[in-house]
């Protein structure tokens, strides 16, 4: 599949996720949607991993880029951080632990599951 064909699939599946979170009585952030309804669209085999692979790739290989915008919002609210260094850094610190945790066991259940598959 084409590199624009995996971009646009990507993207219409992240705007059907903006739009199903914007319909839910409740708030809920749309990418996280977005990545429940990309994930349902893998396991049920409705969009198989070859036809996003290669933006996929794309989007991991430049991961850093879209860290730019965030950490500039953070540089910029500097002031209203002031006296809450010690605050910041451990909230920094607690939230890579859990996320290290949680993708660590991630990446081992997804082994199993891969085991099993195969056998």
């Amino acid at each position: 599949m084409k590199i624009m064909e995996q971009l646009t699939l990507v993207t219409l599946v992240g705007l059907a996720g903006i739009v199903l979170a914007s319909l839910l009585p409740i708030p809920f952030p749309g990418s996280i949607m977005s990545m429940l309804l990309m994930f349902i669209l893998l396991l049920s085999k409705a969009i198989r991993i070859r036809q996003i692979e290669q933006v996929s790739q794309f989007f991991l290989a430049n991961m850093g880029a879209f860290f730019i915008v965030p950490v500039v919002a953070i540089l910029e609210q500097l002031e209203v951080m002031k006296g809450k260094t010690l605050q910041f850094f451990a909230v920094c610190i607690v939230s890579a632990l859990i996320t290290f945790i949680a993708t660590a066991g991630s990446v081992k259940l997804t082994l199993v599951l891969m085991k099993k598959s195969q056998a």
